[in-house]
């Protein structure tokens, strides 16, 4: 065989190998259509593999956008760990995306955290799903949801595991638009600017001023669709600190070293004043940012895109936060 063919298959054959390992997860996987109070939602489940006790059941609840049930794979190398401890993870596709009937978009909190409460009666109903222990894990937008999800005490649940969680809507609108305009090298005059802009879109929300008038100040390029808009004016109060007051089970608060969404420090003295010292346990991942990604990938799309097809399983995701989810889990009485 000659040697240029040699140097082409084997790079070659190598890559494929870390794909199929990279892609291929020590869980059982499926999917199931789920009736809730007001759609019919696809929902993904991963189970232990055969001959992994089961111990329980994690429900996760997505952050903001049109999110499919995996978040795009994102989610299977925290439900493979999972897995291995001998928890069922299920998830679904947001109401009008993938297989789920309905729209996201005119859900506000309380509705999202209905949505929560109607997937855990179904797997309380499932005979094949234990859930002597269910734990909540959420990531951004979440942080408004499972707060509700817990003050109803529809459900016992064992453990929050919230990453990223924001406390105030409007304020964590507020930061995270500071921190990108100053990650962009944007001026003073050029931030202020914005700032003003911004300004003006709340006050027409305080107004509940109907989408016409939003659509006159704002550049096209910039402008939210109609169902946006109505989704912000939905939630843009919500705000975490009267939920959190009532939090009676036990919180793992994940934070991101390096997160521009959300205001670390806010929500940790927030969580911190509100909620029982045996309660909380916050920890800050070193050198990550809000979506928890692998540093080394972080700061490029299209590396993590890249990784997100080839090696999502070891590469993807912070190697930390993943080891501390899992070890939550185990240690979970």
């Amino acid at each position: 065989m000659k040697k240029w063919l040699l140097l082409t298959l084997v790079p070659l054959l190598l890559l494929i190998s870390l794909f199929l390992y990279e892609n291929s997860y020590n869980m059982e996987e499926s999917n199931k259509q789920i009736r809730t109070s007001s759609s019919q939602l696809n929902a993904f489940i991963t189970e232990p593999r055969r001959g992994t006790k089961q111990q329980g059941l994690v429900v996760f609840v997505h952050g903001d956008g049109p999110m499919n049930a995996t978040q795009d794979g994102g989610y299977k190398p925290l439900m493979e760990k999972f897995a291995e401890t001998g928890y069922t993870s299920i998830s679904w596709d947001k109401p009008g995306v993938g297989d789920s009937q309905g729209n996201w978009l005119k859900q506000s909190m309380n509705d999202r955290a209905t949505e929560v409460n109607n997937i855990i009666t179904w797997a309380k109903q499932n005979p094949n799903i234990n859930t002597d222990k269910i734990v909540l894990w959420g990531a951004s937008q979440a942080g408004w949801v499972i707060p509700k999800v817990l003050a109803s005490g529809e459900h016992k649940i064992a453990l929050t595991i919230l990453a990223s969680p924001a406390i105030n809507w409007i304020e964590q609108g507020q930061y995270n638009t500071q921190q990108e305009l100053q990650s962009e090298g944007k001026t003073a005059q050029q931030i202020k600017a914005i700032t003003k802009k911004d300004q003006e879109i709340l006050t027409l929300l305080n107004d509940n001023a109907p989408y016409t008038t939003y659509q006159k100040i704002t550049p096209n390029e910039d402008t939210m669709t109609k169902d946006r808009w109505r989704f912000v004016q939905k939630n843009y109060l919500s705000d975490a600190t009267a939920e959190l007051k009532k939090i009676t089970t036990p919180v793992l608060l994940l934070l991101a070293e390096k997160d521009q969404n959300v205001d670390i420090q806010d929500t940790k003295q927030v969580y911190t004043q509100t909620i029982p010292k045996k309660l909380l346990t916050t920890t800050i991942i070193k050198n990550t940012q809000h979506a928890m990604l692998n540093p080394h990938i972080a700061d490029s799309q299209w590396l993590t895109t890249l990784t997100a097809i080839i090696a999502p399983k070891n590469f993807l995701l912070d190697k930390d936060y993943l080891t501390i989810c899992q070890k939550a889990l185990i240690q979970l009485k």
